[in-house]
């Protein structure tokens, strides 16, 4: 048993939604964590593959024998290469601390830690609008302009905080990701909606707030 089997070795469903997660970050980071591109088109192919042997033999119509050894065969190869690849993010400067945490991997320092404050710096927010929806990104200052690539390095992810006119209290929308949708009703077409937003750490406490935008629904 290696020392990784506490890390992969869960229900699969568990295994695949943080397989997918690791890949999802290091496709997004892959240049600023200089990842190998040889060793990401290589686990690409294999959660694909394990990715699509899950659905097949989770689907009582398609599963027998076959698609049950079809699973166990790539999420036996996945976790082959899950293995090699985790400590290869371990000893990657590039991957920060925090990044291996969000991603439910064992940190480099095995002491206890402090838990991080609440972030000090403002992002800049960029707002999409399409319909009754509007799309919120988030990003770091670089240079006096927003850079939507550039993520967090130190935070969970970002919170979002909104109201109608005429409101009285705001509605809040937490995302680790970059960017967040919302969707509104199609009676509030023509409305005013006041939006800011903030980073946050992993216990979901905000750092300062975003400047407020003024947008129209629709």
């Amino acid at each position: 048993m290696t020392r990784r089997s506490g890390t992969l070795e869960k229900p699969d469903a568990e295994f695949l939604a943080q397989a997918n997660t690791i890949n999802t970050q290091c496709n997004l980071n892959k240049a600023g964590w200089a990842i190998d591109p040889d060793r990401l088109t290589e686990f690409d192919s294999l959660l694909k593959n394990a990715n699509h042997a899950y659905e097949v033999n989770s689907d009582k119509a398609t599963r027998n024998a076959m698609t049950s050894a079809a699973k166990k065969a790539a999420f036996g190869e996945l976790k082959h290469f899950l293995g090699i690849f985790i400590d290869y993010l371990e000893v990657n400067t590039n991957v920060p601390d925090e990044a291996l945490a969000f991603m439910d991997l064992r940190p480099r320092q095995h002491h206890a830690s402090q838990p991080l404050p609440p972030p000090k710096e403002m992002l800049v927010l960029l707002i999409r609008k399409l319909h009754d929806e509007m799309t919120l990104y988030a990003s770091r200052p670089e240079q006096g302009h927003p850079v939507e690539s550039t993520g967090p390095k130190h935070y969970h992810g970002f919170m979002i905080r909104y109201k109608l006119e005429g409101e009285a209290n705001y509605r809040t929308a937490v995302s680790t990701r970059l960017h967040h949708t919302i969707f509104f009703d199609h009676a509030d077409e023509g409305k005013h909606v006041y939006i800011s937003a903030a980073w946050v750490n992993p216990r979901l406490e905000p750092g300062p707030w975003s400047d407020e935008i003024t947008e129209i629904i629709g």
